[in-house]
């Protein structure tokens, strides 16, 4: 870091002299390379599934992603299993750095993996089986079925609403794996012929009233209720990314749906675009990036542009499914890591070299978020002055609202009272960015990150 000590002349005139007061200037060092921070790059997905990677295998993820089906969220009526999600935000908190958690609801899977919603369900609500009897498929506009679904729904917002940790909840309950479609049931109308977007709205309301303070997204799929989604402050999400000849050799998802998907999005809700600045974009890769290696073939060309795409959607997360990053492709997948969602930086400090006892010291501060998206739950920018044992003598938080901060630069100006009981002599600046329990969260973008995860910007002389 730099430091530079100046002397400005102050309009303060006393008697037979002019009043000089030091000031200091700061640059902190940036640090380059990818940075992890809860809510924001590479996923967990379901705690990996078992698989056990180090970080050259595998990004250091920001985000524990899980889905649940609602057998297993309420197998009995009314007993809900919350310990099944409290598991996701305990490993999410265990992790380094701790993680946020991003949440979807489910309530089928596929024709051969049996009925995802519980039994005592499936005896109230209309549906139609499978020729083999296997798979219950619930009539998503039966009001029984509507009903239970906002009640099973209002019962985990009623816990998890707002939780601090909780990055996003994905709107699902609709369709296969709750993403929107029931391609995989050829026998079945397709979603969009069986069901009106109004009929299907009401599973996009029922999100919104169950988690109103959570950030939602919503699948791309969604055609006119992702519009919807959106217009109620939403943010969106695709699955698989990366498709480039995944399905057909004449058609992929990258070039002949989403860009048309997004495009109609636009044309029906001229806000649709800049739903990043409220609200995530996430994606969940095609397949796993060992495949597109082994049997895909991708070149590094594709998967640069895969990446690209991503970087110019202004994603926050994409869920590589926890499996292995082939060497050949990682430097792609680090270098994307670089601009992923946020990246604060602390560009300059200037405050005064020296402050009397009792008196305010003030910090003008310059900060830049050098990613593509903001940050989409409250942290608080704290500054402390400490000495040379690390004991705090004063700290106080700012009133900034950093969701509010999109990429480029913002200056910030904070007066912190330095109290008049302090011993004279030289003191440490330092700032972190915390969340609501007062822990240092963030990483910066900067040097000078200590063993408490503050970082130490400048020294302050008190008298």
């Amino acid at each position: 870091m730099n430091i530079k000590t100046f002397i400005a002349l102050m309009c303060m005139v006393v008697p037979g002299a002019v009043l000089a007061e030091s000031m200091t200037v700061v640059t902190p060092k940036a640090l380059s390379g990818p940075l992890t921070n809860p809510g924001m790059g590479i996923a967990s997905f379901h705690q990996g599934y078992g698989e056990q990677h180090t970080e050259a295998d595998y990004p250091n993820p920001g985000i524990e992603y899980e889905r649940f089906y609602w057998s297993e969220l309420e197998p009995v009526e009314g007993q809900f299993n919350y310990a099944l999600v409290d598991d996701a935000f305990k490993f999410a908190a265990m992790h380094t750095p701790a993680m946020n958690v991003g949440l979807r609801f489910m309530a089928l899977d596929g024709p051969e993996s049996g009925s995802k919603i519980p039994d005592w369900l499936i005896k109230k609500v209309k549906g139609v089986w499978t020729s083999d009897g296997k798979t219950f498929v619930p009539n998503l506009d039966d009001p029984v079925f509507l009903q239970y679904s906002q009640r099973l729904l209002n019962a985990f917002g009623k816990h998890y609403d707002g939780n601090e940790n909780l990055a996003y909840l994905d709107i699902g309950m609709v369709g296969s794996w709750g993403e929107w479609h029931n391609s995989n049931f050829p026998s079945l109308k397709p979603l969009d012929k069986r069901y009106t977007p109004a009929q299907l709205e009401q599973y996009v309301r029922m999100h919104f009233t169950a988690f109103p303070k959570t950030p939602k997204i919503m699948l791309i799929a969604g055609g006119d209720n992702l519009v919807s989604a959106v217009k109620q402050g939403a943010g969106w999400r695709a699955d698989c990314l990366g498709d480039w000849r995944n399905f057909s050799a004449t058609w992929n998802l990258m070039e002949d749906d989403y860009p048309q998907r997004l495009e109609a999005a636009q044309a029906a809700y001229s806000g649709f675009n800049d739903a990043w600045k409220r609200a995530p974009v996430s994606f969940e890769i095609c397949g796993y990036m060992p495949e597109w290696k082994t049997e895909q073939h991708y070149s590094l060309t594709e998967v640069q542009r895969t990446f690209d795409w991503a970087i110019a959607q202004h994603a926050s997360t994409i869920n590589l499914k926890s499996r292995a990053v082939p060497k050949e492709y990682r430097g792609i997948v680090d270098q994307a890591l670089t601009r992923l969602g946020y990246r604060f930086r602390l560009v300059s400090l200037s405050h005064n070299s020296a402050v009397a006892k009792g008196g305010v010291l003030t910090l003008n501060s310059q900060w830049a978020n050098d990613g593509i998206a903001p940050i989409y739950l409250k942290y608080n920018v704290t500054w402390r002055v400490v000495n040379e044992l690390n004991t705090v003598i004063a700290q106080g938080k700012t009133s900034d609202d950093i969701r509010t901060w999109l990429p480029g630069k913002r200056p910030i100006a904070y007066q912190l009272p330095i109290p008049g009981t302090v011993a004279d002599g030289q003191y440490y600046i330092e700032v972190a960015v915390l969340d609501g329990t007062g822990k240092s969260r963030i990483n910066l973008a900067n040097e000078g990150k200590r063993s408490d995860s503050w970082y130490r910007i400048s020294k302050l002389n008190v008298h």
